[in-house]
C-alpha cells in the first residue's frame, strides 16, 4: 500500500515537472523581478533621477513658451496700439496740412471788386476798388490769427506753404491755379470768434470795405472742404534730432 502512495506521488510530481517544462516556466525569471543585485539597482536608480530630469526639464520649456507666447500676445496687442495711434497721427497732420477732405462750421467772406466807373475814378480809385494779392494775403493772415483751422478760397484748398501772385485779372497760387472774382473765402472755425475778428476796427477787411470793394460774411453750419492739390513732398527739410 505505502508503495502504491510512493508511486502515485512520483506519477503526479512527474506530471508537474512536464507541464511546466511544456510552458516554458522560467522560475529565476520571477525572482529577476522581485530581486536586482546592487549594478541594477544602482543603475534603476540612475534611470529614474534622469527621467525626472528630463520631465523637469519638459515643464521649464514648457512654461517658457508658454510666457513667450503670453509676450508676444502682449506685444502684439502693444503693436497695434502704437499703430492705431500712428494713424490717428496721421489724420491729424492731414487734416492740418489740407492733404484731407475736412468739414466743420465756420464763415464763407465774400469778396468782389467795387464797382467802377472809368469816366469818373481815378487811376487811383479804380486801384482802390480791385481785390489785389496783398489783399488776399492779408485776409489769409487775419483768417488764421483769428483761428481759422482750414481755409479754402473756392475750390482751393490753402496750405502753410500757399503762396498768391497777381495774374491779370485772377490770383495764382503756389500749384499754378489761378482762381477769379468774386472770391468765396470758406474759413472753418469759431463762427462768432471768426466773424468778430473780420469786422474789428483797423481789420484788413474793414479796410476793403472802405475802400468800397464788395464785402459779405455768412454763417454755416457746415462747410465741406476739398484736399489740396498742391504738391506735399518735402525735398530739402528734415527733421532735426537732437544730440
Amino acid at each position: 500500500m505505502n508503495n502504491n502512495k510512493q508511486f502515485f506521488f512520483v506519477f503526479l510530481a512527474s506530471i508537474v515537472l512536464g507541464i511546466l517544462i511544456s510552458t516554458n516556466f522560467d522560475i529565476g525569471k520571477i525572482q529577476s523581478f522581485a530581486q536586482l543585485n546592487a549594478k541594477q539597482y544602482q543603475n534603476a536608480i540612475e534611470e529614474r533621477a534622469s527621467l525626472y530630469k528630463e520631465i523637469g526639464s519638459l515643464k521649464e520649456n514648457n512654461i517658457k513658451t508658454k510666457d513667450k507666447i503670453n509676450e508676444y500676445t502682449k506685444e502684439d496687442k502693444k503693436n497695434e496700439k502704437i499703430l492705431q495711434d500712428m494713424k490717428a497721427q496721421i489724420i491729424d497732420y492731414g487734416l492740418f496740412t489740407g492733404l484731407s477732405q475736412v468739414q466743420g462750421p465756420g464763415i464763407v467772406l465774400k469778396i468782389n471788386d467795387g464797382n467802377i466807373n472809368l469816366q469818373e475814378d481815378t487811376q487811383y480809385e479804380t486801384d482802390n476798388k480791385i481785390f489785389h494779392d496783398n489783399d488776399m494775403a492779408l485776409v489769409l493772415n487775419e483768417l488764421r490769427k483769428a483761428g481759422a483751422e482750414a481755409i479754402s478760397v473756392n475750390n482751393h484748398r490753402i496750405v502753410p506753404w500757399t503762396g498768391v501772385i497777381c495774374n491779370w485779372a485772377f490770383l495764382g497760387f503756389e500749384d499754378n491755379k489761378m482762381e477769379s472774382a468774386p472770391f468765396n473765402i470758406y474759413a472753418i472755425g469759431d463762427t462768432e470768434k471768426l466773424k468778430t475778428a473780420l469786422l474789428e476796427e483797423g481789420s484788413h477787411v474793414k479796410t476793403l470795405m472802405i475802400r468800397k470793394l464788395y464785402v459779405e460774411i455768412e454763417e454755416k453750419d457746415a462747410i465741406i472742404m476739398p484736399p489740396t492739390t498742391a504738391d506735399s513732398n518735402v525735398k530739402f527739410m528734415k527733421r532735426k534730432e537732437d544730440n
